[in-house]
């Protein structure tokens, strides 16, 4: 009873699509075609959703004069304090060179952020940070930000300029 009921189905689908012409058939492969990008467009953006990735390396790197370390720490310590209150902030690590004499720069920071606009939010539109800004370079001799992003490869990440 169901088979039947199951042929009768298929025949009249099989009678209804020859009876459509060339522009009706490739209505329906187009109407198909979105129905199913759609499906797996958003199966795929759910899953990107579902397992973030933070893509914004920022590093910092500072040449700072032997006599104002205490000055530069404390202004370094009140931006680090105000960009983890800051959405997309993911992390910080700060190193400080051994060898003050011979060493490239005298700090280095590393600071991640899930995506540009999160650091560029807080950059260009928080006058506090601006402030900051203001006062870390009163006890830096040089500063020097750059931007990396983070590939994976084979599950070992390296960092690629």
């Amino acid at each position: 009873m169901v088979v039947r009921s199951l042929l009768r189905r298929v025949r009249t689908f099989n009678e209804w699509w020859e009876d459509l012409d060339l522009a009706e058939i490739y209505l329906l492969y187009m109407a198909g075609g979105m129905y199913w990008g759609t499906c797996y467009g958003t199966y795929c953006r759910r899953a990107k959703l579902a397992t973030p990735e933070s893509d914004y390396l920022l590093v910092s790197v500072y040449h700072v004069d032997e006599d104002k370390k205490k000055g530069f720490e404390a202004s370094w310590s009140d931006q680090a304090r105000l960009a983890q209150r800051q959405p997309g902030y993911e992390w910080t690590k700060t190193f400080k060179a051994i060898d003050w004499s011979e060493s490239p720069f005298h700090y280095i920071t590393f600071r991640m952020w899930n995506e540009s606009s999160s650091y560029l939010r807080m950059v260009q539109f928080d006058p506090t940070w601006k402030e900051l800004v203001k006062r870390l370079k009163e006890v830096c001799a040089g500063q020097k930000d750059t931007v990396y992003r983070i590939l994976v490869d084979d599950s070992v990440k390296r960092i690629i300029e």
